[in-house]
């Protein structure tokens, strides 16, 4: 007998939009910043709903055989294929398997590449859309528009269907993933954010950071330079310069950050960076990864990102090296630069403001 039915649907949907509407009823009151405090410098600096968009909903182009060129998608066929699954969910979710939903996607039971996609699912779409989604609304507010809870909610929500549309690619058929991502991390991620003692924590406890990249659009061909990142730091007990350090976005990175003085600190890690998606059915869009090594280091002020350096086994990006806003300036104005060099030696060079996205050049096709 299959756990769903007619009744629990309406009840589920009946939930979903009790859950929005509770959320934008949360933020009608002030609430103490958190993770958008816009600062002049660093990554915080080149944060805003453009940048946002692209670096979330253009994350995948990170993996080896996606296309990383921003018109070379159907994106008609793509959105459709999404919208499709969400809907009508619950047919999928009972031709996918009640259970082997809820223990691969929903519940942290298996590890292994195969079983953990709640893995993901939990740290991008559950932690790191609910950050973001307090982040953008403070970007909202500070920059006075109306109703910021709502054009935050908006916002992330855009970002995370696009993300979905671009995960789904040139595949047409059957998938839960966008169904887990959006109807239960990505709200759920909004209405845990919505609790000022669920941010504090975030912030306080944990450093909570976007250390996402230089958001551009490059030449020739139109390639996309995006990436969604976040960064804890974990203050260690026993230390006051030392803390635990993990950042995560397409891959992971784990390590140590030690404070330089009372506002910035430098961070190393190593770990394994994603390198593509490996198909698992033939029925369902479902996939696991491949990975290589990954190795960086960052620089920070106030736990927004200055600079870094990375190297990874993923010969697209064996070198990567980032300086943000804040260190290059010439009077008031302090750009940001970025590139990126290839294992054949080809490479990619950006620069970005706080105006507008950042553009860049290839010397390759």
């Amino acid at each position: 007998m299959p756990i769903y039915n007619y009744s629990t649907e309406r009840k589920i949907s009946i939930f979903i939009v009790t859950l929005i509407f509770f959320v934008f009823a949360k933020n009608l009151s002030a609430q103490r910043r958190y993770f958008y405090t816009n600062k002049p410098y660093g990554s915080e600096a080149l944060f805003n709903p453009i940048s946002l968009f692209i670096n979330g909903g253009y994350d995948i182009c990170q993996l080896q055989s996606v296309p990383n060129k921003i018109g070379d998608n159907n994106y008609s066929q793509m959105f459709k294929n999404v919208i499709s699954n969400l809907a009508d969910p619950f047919p999928r979710i009972r031709k996918y398997g009640t259970k082997k939903f809820f223990t691969t996607e929903l519940l942290p039971m298996g590890f292994t590449k195969d079983n953990g996609f709640w893995i993901p699912n939990y740290q991008q779409h559950l932690i790191g859309c609910g950050m973001l989604y307090t982040a953008m609304r403070e970007w909202y507010e500070e920059h006075n528009f109306p109703a910021p809870w709502l054009l935050s909610s908006a916002t992330i929500m855009a970002q995370h269907m696009m993300n979905e549309v671009m995960e789904t690619g040139n595949y047409v058929g059957w998938s839960v993933d966008e169904i887990s991502d959006i109807y239960v991390f990505d709200l759920g991620g909004i209405l845990l954010f919505s609790f000022d003692n669920v941010n504090a924590f975030f912030h306080d406890k944990l450093n909570l950071s976007d250390w996402s990249n230089q958001a551009s659009i490059t030449l020739p061909g139109g390639r996309v330079n995006a990436g969604q990142f976040f960064a804890i730091k974990w203050k260690l007990p026993f230390s006051e310069k030392y803390s635990l350090f993990y950042r995560y976005g397409m891959g992971a990175l784990f390590g140590f950050s030690q404070k330089k003085d009372t506002e910035n600190s430098v961070s190393v890690g190593l770990g394994f960076k994603t390198k593509h998606l490996v198909s698992l059915s033939s029925t369902f869009r479902e996939r696991t990864i491949e990975t290589g090594w990954y190795a960086g280091v960052f620089y920070d002020r106030n736990n927004s990102l200055l600079a870094s350096v990375t190297m990874s086994g993923v010969k697209e990006y064996f070198c990567s090296i980032d300086v943000y806003p804040g260190i290059i300036k010439f009077d008031n104005f302090s750009p940001g630069l970025w590139t990126i060099i290839q294992r054949d030696g080809k490479f990619t060079l950006g620069f970005t403001t706080t105006y507008l996205i950042g553009t860049g050049f290839s010397n390759f096709k």
